[in-house]
């Protein structure tokens, strides 16, 4: 099978379930970063022919795609602001929204001299601790999860990022017992109600990990709350927390926010929702 008749394959194949503008743009990502065929030999050598391995990969890869099982699952990693990472089911596929929340964080300490102590909870793949590690050199990074195989795949990209990050196992539930004295706060919490789901693609949820995703809906704002607890020990005055949000849950995240005496911003995302908040203690 030759580079052209992989395309006409995977046209073939998956047009009952994808546009032609997807199918294309997965195939170059597999072609791209499975395969590590550059664009300019995809231009120039369109008859070269694929090895026996690649061909088998690109059977799968359509089945999988058929299952609607996310692209970046697929070839096992996602790109974040200009970062290539490890993904897997394990952790959320990081998202544009998240990149806009990193931005702000960034965007407000880029020129700050002062040596910070910057917390991520619930770090997944590592993806907002890693690129604020990457810009925000002269800050001590730390970041949190409860699960040992999420833990040790965010190392792993740290290092694969050359990006330095003091990753630990903690369950968000006993954060309080956590001492370490922070000035910024990042989180990115599950915050998904459950009537959600009938809206969401299966992409999401037949693969995505639920728990990171959703949330009760008796106790939709419990991950912030724990987060607030803890920030009222141990976040420093005039600290900053960086939450990203659900917009559907705004009014009563403000509502919960003002029991702590925080002053809040909020902005708003790329579908003009507003999707971040920024709290001053």
């Amino acid at each position: 099978m030759t580079i052209t008749e992989g395309k006409f394959f995977f046209l073939k194949s998956l047009k009952s379930l994808y546009n032609v503008e997807e199918v294309l743009h997965y195939y170059k990502i597999i072609l791209n970063e499975a395969f590590k065929r550059n664009k300019s030999q995809l231009a120039l050598y369109p008859n070269s022919i694929l090895k026996k391995s690649e061909t088998i990969f690109l059977e799968k890869a359509v089945k999988n795609l058929l299952d609607q099982r996310p692209i970046q699952y697929i070839i096992g990693k996602a790109f974040f602001r200009s970062l290539s990472l490890i993904v897997n089911e394990n952790v959320l596929i990081p998202r544009q929204e998240t990149e806009e929340l990193v931005d702000w964080v960034i965007e407000d300490f880029r020129n700050v001299s002062a040596k910070k102590n910057i917390l991520d909870i619930g770090t997944g793949s590592g993806c907002i601790a890693i690129s604020l590690a990457k810009e925000l050199k002269n800050n001590m990074i730390y970041a949190l999860d409860n699960d040992d195989t999420i833990i040790d795949l965010a190392k792993q990209n740290a290092k694969n990022c050359n990006a330095n990050v003091n990753f630990f196992k903690k369950d968000i539930n006993f954060l309080n017992s956590l001492n370490l004295k922070i000035n910024i706060l990042v989180s990115n919490p599950p915050y998904v109600l459950n009537e959600e789901k009938k809206s969401m693609k299966l992409n999401v949820l037949n693969y995505e990990p639920h728990k990171a995703i959703f949330v009760d809906n008796d106790d939709p704002l419990k991950y912030y709350r724990l987060i607030l607890d803890y920030a009222k020990l141990n976040l420093e005055n005039s600290g900053l927390i960086y939450f990203e949000i659900n917009p559907l849950l705004l009014s009563k995240l403000k509502k919960l926010i003002s029991f702590y005496n925080f002053k809040i911003k909020h902005r708003m995302d790329i579908f003009g929702k507003i999707r971040m908040l920024r709290l001053q203690k």
